[in-house]
């Protein structure tokens, strides 16, 4: 943000002074307040960066629920998609009955008796130019012989967006409906990394409550199992770490394996990547208070991946790809953005 911006507010040591001043008393909560706070986009690379390795990502979540609960939280930008969710359990204002598209136009069946469950996510679900991931995902799923239920139109948000702009009570009541439905499977299967991080990590998980997977992971045991074989895919590929999979949970590995084990694959990394990662610039908030800065922070991403020589950006997250996407094709970019479970299913058509 700061290297977009160059205003110090923006910065991790702007605001971080101000969530100091505000919590040791000095300041009270404004407008001016919010929009520092709600420029974070909790992606914790400040943190990477940090030798004291403050946790700004936290304490900027929780003040925002300080900024909420005094009115000043979330921005007017946001709240429609706080409407969104209480009034049709997703933020992008479409109806439950949307999230049953996706399904329809893949092979994949809403089975009622396996114990592991594919949690396809809002984004994924009801994105017309990304429902082709969950669909890559399931089909993947199919070819390995796994058996796995879907929600379809009784799939309901997970909650992150709520978490993210501050509105615990409605992230509260958004996960213990989740919970209940989840309750009966034993696996949870996400392609998204905002799903993944919000049930696996912010979620009251409790010892009986079902396992949490990201499809990376899964497809990393399915391949190494011999369970799905790809066939020669010639390409160079460069890999975004997400930063809810990454820095978030530590899955830096998992999405690389998958990548690494297609044949013919030629695989490269970005100058930053990793822990060093830099965001795609659409978390917490911020793309939709802020899309001019947002596609900024993407176009230089592109712009990095662009420099390794890769035909194909490859990520793991809703948000990353479609803002990449977005970016790409603003600036005319020959890159490719896709997700990990289309790549892998091209290799193994």
């Amino acid at each position: 943000m700061y290297g977009t911006m160059l205003e110090e507010q923006v910065s991790a040591r702007g605001r971080n002074s101000i969530m100091l001043a505000y919590l040791n008393g000095r300041i009270k909560p404004d407008q001016r307040m919010s929009r520092a706070l709600y420029s974070c986009l909790l992606c914790r690379l400040d943190e990477e960066n940090c030798l004291a390795r403050i946790p700004s990502s936290e304490i900027c979540q929780s003040i925002r629920q300080d900024l909420v609960s005094s009115g000043f939280g979330p921005l007017p930008e946001h709240r429609p998609l706080v409407a969104s969710l209480r009034n049709y359990g997703n933020p992008w204002m479409q109806p439950k009955s949307a999230r049953g598209r996706w399904v329809r136009q893949s092979n994949a069946s809403k089975e009622k008796n396996s114990d592991t469950l594919f949690f396809a996510g809002c984004t994924f679900a009801l994105s017309p130019e990304l429902v082709a991931v969950p669909m890559a995902a399931t089909e993947l799923l199919m070819m390995a012989g796994s058996d796995f239920s879907i929600l379809g139109r009784d799939e309901l948000c997970c909650g992150s967006t709520a978490l993210r702009l501050g509105d615990r009570k409605l992230f509260g009541e958004l996960a213990e409906e989740n919970l209940k439905k989840l309750s009966t499977y034993k696996r949870v299967v996400t392609s998204c990394a905002g799903c993944y991080k919000t049930m696996s990590q912010d979620y009251p998980l409790k010892k009986e409550s079902p396992e949490i997977v990201h499809t990376t992971q899964l497809f990393s045991e399915l391949l190494a199992s011999g369970k799905l074989r790809p066939h020669i895919l010639r390409a160079r590929v460069t890999y975004h770490d997400p930063c809810h999979l990454g820095r978030h949970s530590k899955f830096y590995d998992y999405p690389r394996r998958v990548i690494t084990q297609i044949p013919g694959i030629e695989f490269v990394e970005m100058r930053n990547s990793r822990e060093r990662s830099r965001c795609c610039g659409a978390g917490a908030g911020v793309k939709t208070a802020n899309p001019r800065i947002s596609f900024e922070i993407a176009k230089r991403r592109v712009e990095e991946a662009a420099q390794t020589g890769a035909d194909i950006l490859v990520s793991a997250c809703p948000f990353c790809e479609q803002n990449l996407k977005e970016a790409a094709k603003s600036i005319e970019s020959k890159m490719i953005v896709m997700d990990v479970s289309e790549l892998l299913l091209a290799a193994c058509k």
